[in-house]
C-alpha cells in the first residue's frame, strides 16, 4: 500500500504501478485537479496544507478500506503547498480482482479522505479574495 502526503508533483504512473499485481483484474482511478472556479467565483490557484498526522490518516482509511472490500491493492497520494489550475492534487489507485470492488473502494477511499482527513485549501480567486476551505 502507497499511502502519502507529499509536497512535491504526483504521479499517476506511480500510483498505477502501485496496483497493478497479478491478481488485480481491475483498477479504479481518481485523479483530482485544481479547477478554475469555484462556487461561481473564478480560482486562480491555492494552496493545501496539512496536519501532521494527515498521512497516518490515509493511510488508516485505506487500510480500511482495503479490509472491508474484495482490495489486492491501493495507491493514494495528495499534495500539499502550492498548486495551479489543472495541476494534480490528489490520485487513489485501487486494485481488486473485479471492476466493481475496485470502483466502489475507489469511491468509498477519496469520500473518506475528503470527509475525514486534517486538510485544509486555501483558495485564491481572480479578484483577489481569498478563503480557507476545511477538508474535515
Amino acid at each position: 500500500m502507497l499511502a502519502e502526503v507529499r509536497d512535491s508533483a504526483l504521479s499517476v504512473d506511480e500510483c498505477m504501478a502501485a496496483v497493478l499485481l497479478p491478481e488485480v483484474g481491475g483498477i479504479a482511478l481518481f485523479v483530482g485537479t485544481v479547477r478554475d472556479h469555484d462556487h461561481g467565483r473564478p480560482v486562480t490557484d491555492l494552496a493545501y496544507e496539512a496536519h501532521p498526522r494527515a498521512t497516518a490518516e490515509i493511510g488508516r482509511l485505506a487500510a480500511e478500506v482495503a479490509a472491508s472490500r474484495d482490495v489486492r491493492a491501493i495507491a493514494v497520494t495528495h499534495r500539499t503547498g502550492h498548486l495551479r489550475v489543472g495541476e494534480m492534487a490528489v490520485v487513489v489507485a485501487v486494485g481488486a480482482a473485479h471492476r466493481a470492488e475496485a470502483f466502489a473502494a475507489c469511491r468509498r477511499l477519496i469520500d473518506d479522505i475528503k470527509a475525514q482527513v486534517p486538510i485544509w485549501k486555501h483558495q485564491i480567486f481572480a479578484d483577489g479574495a481569498a478563503e480557507w476551505v476545511g477538508a474535515c
